[in-house]
């Protein structure tokens, strides 16, 4: 995966129920490959550390799956040998919450204030954090 020539999937693209687990299988194969251009991996991506601490997985040690990993049903196999075990509920609620516009007042005032500086035919589509990658990355326009 070479983000120094595309994007990485986005943000509310899931696996095994989970947004983001896809994302960050393609930002550990650019780290893998040297190829993470502007993106960060692991500890330096909130977003990253949002999903790994649901797994209960340590990001070398996730970069180190996705080495081993020829594919996404693999990175699926490895995740279900080496994390920790979630149910269906879990993921959804892991889900609702990884989507949503903030953890707190603090976090959805800055989340209100970014999304007032898009254009007004975007805004009623960005509705989380993650929309606001999707923006920057041409998802939504």
């Amino acid at each position: 995966m070479d983000l120094t020539k595309s994007f990485p999937r986005s943000p509310r693209a899931t696996l095994m129920g989970l947004p983001m687990l896809p994302r960050t299988i393609d930002k550990a194969r650019a780290s893998i490959d040297g190829t993470l251009g502007e993106y960060v991996f692991g500890e330096k991506s909130s977003f990253d550390m949002a999903l790994l601490d649901f797994l209960a997985v340590k990001p070398d040690v996730f970069r180190e799956g996705v080495r081993a990993s020829v594919d996404d049903a693999a990175v699926e196999s490895w995740v279900k040998a080496n994390a920790r075990t979630f149910t269906p509920d879990e993921a959804a609620v892991f889900a609702r919450v990884f989507t949503n516009d903030g953890d707190d007042d603090a976090d959805r005032a800055r989340f209100q204030e970014r999304r007032a500086k898009l254009p007004a035919h975007v805004q009623p589509r960005v509705t989380g954090w993650v929309d606001l990658l999707d923006v920057a990355e041409d998802r939504i326009a």
